[in-house]
C-alpha cells in the first residue's frame, strides 16, 4: 500500500493493460474491488476525492477508459458520487456491501446468476408498478435512451444495461431491492458482458432485448404490476434462451478471460 498523488492510499497491485478491449471488464472489476475495500476499511473516507483517472490508470497501468468503468461501478453501487468538474468523490455515506466471492467465470454462472435476477427483478417491477413516481419513470424512459444510443455509437451498452434494471430497482422504492442489486452488480457486469456480446450476432436478438425493455417498462409506465412481474420473468426467460444458442468459441473466450485472471 502507498500513497497515490492524491494523498490516497489504495493498493499498489499492477495490471496489465495488455489487450484491454477484450479484457477491460475484468481489469476494471479489479481496480473497483480495490477501491471499495479502500473505502470499507476508511483509507478513503466520506467526501475523499479520488484520485484522478490519469492517475488511477498510471497506478494500475491501466487506459483511462478502463478506470472510467471502475468509478461507473463504484457509483452504481452508491460508493462514489461524481460531480461536474470537480472529479469523483467517495459518497457522503458509502454503502457497506456484503463480502462475497467472485464466482468463476462459467457459463453455468451465468446461468444461476439469472434465476437469481428472475426471483428479485420479477418483484421489484411488480413493486415499481405501484409506487414508481414521475420522476423516476423518466429516468427509466431515459435509461431506455441511453442503450439505444450506446448501440448506435457501437458500444456494448453493458453500462447502459445495467443502468436501466437499476433504475427498476430504484422505482420499486424499496431500499433492498437496490442494495441486494448493488452486491451482485460485481457479478452482473460479467454475465452481461456475455449475453449482449452472444445477443449482438443477431439483429433478431437485438430486437428482442429491446422489446423486452419496452415490456418492462410499458407495464411499469400503466402501474401494471403483475405485467411489469411476467415482462421482467419473460425477459430472464428469454436470456437464458438466448443462451442456449452462444456459440462454443465464445463461451470458450469468456471462461478463458476468467482462468488466466485477467478477464
Amino acid at each position: 500500500m502507498t500513497d497515490s498523488p492524491s494523498g490516497n492510499r489504495v493498493s499498489d497491485k499492477k495490471v496489465s493493460d495488455r489487450n484491454v478491449s477484450e479484457r477491460a471488464p475484468g481489469l476494471a472489476e479489479q481496480i473497483a474491488n480495490a477501491l471499495t475495500r479502500a473505502i470499507h476499511t476508511g483509507e478513503l473516507y466520506a467526501g475523499q476525492r479520488l484520485p484522478t483517472e490519469a492517475a488511477l490508470g498510471e497506478r494500475y497501468e491501466v487506459s483511462r477508459s478502463v478506470v472510467r468503468e471502475a468509478i461507473s461501478m463504484l457509483r452504481n453501487a452508491g460508493l462514489v458520487v461524481s460531480r461536474r468538474g470537480s472529479g469523483s468523490f467517495v459518497a457522503d455515506e458509502p454503502r457497506v456491501s456484503l463480502v462475497q466471492a467472485l464466482p468463476g467465470e462459467s457459463l453455468a454462472s451465468v446461468l444461476h446468476l439469472l434465476e437469481l435476477r428472475r426471483a428479485l427483478e420479477g418483484e421489484a417491477a411488480f413493486h415499481a408498478a405501484t409506487r414508481c413516481s414521475r420522476a423516476q419513470l423518466r429516468r427509466l424512459r431515459n435509461a431506455m435512451v441511453d442503450i439505444d444510443e450506446a448501440v448506435e455509437a457501437g458500444e456494448s451498452g453493458v453500462e447502459q444495461d445495467m443502468a436501466f434494471h437499476r433504475a427498476v430497482a430504484e422505482a420499486s422504492n424499496n431500499e433492498y431491492f437496490i442494495t441486494v442489486l448493488d452486491f451482485y452488480n460485481r457479478f452482473l457486469h460479467q454475465a452481461i458482458s456475455l449475453t449482449r456480446r452472444n445477443e449482438a450476432r443477431r439483429d433478431t436478438f437485438v430486437a428482442e432485448v429491446i422489446s423486452e425493455h419496452d415490456a418492462i417498462l410499458e407495464a411499469i409506465a400503466r402501474g401494471d404490476g403483475d405485467a411489469a412481474r411476467q415482462a421482467a420473468w419473460w425477459h430472464m426467460d428469454q436470456a437464458r434462451r438466448r443462451l442456449s444458442d452462444i456459440p462454443p468459441s465464445l463461451i470458450e473466450a469468456f471462461e478463458h478471460t476468467g482462468n488466466d485472471g485477467q478477464h
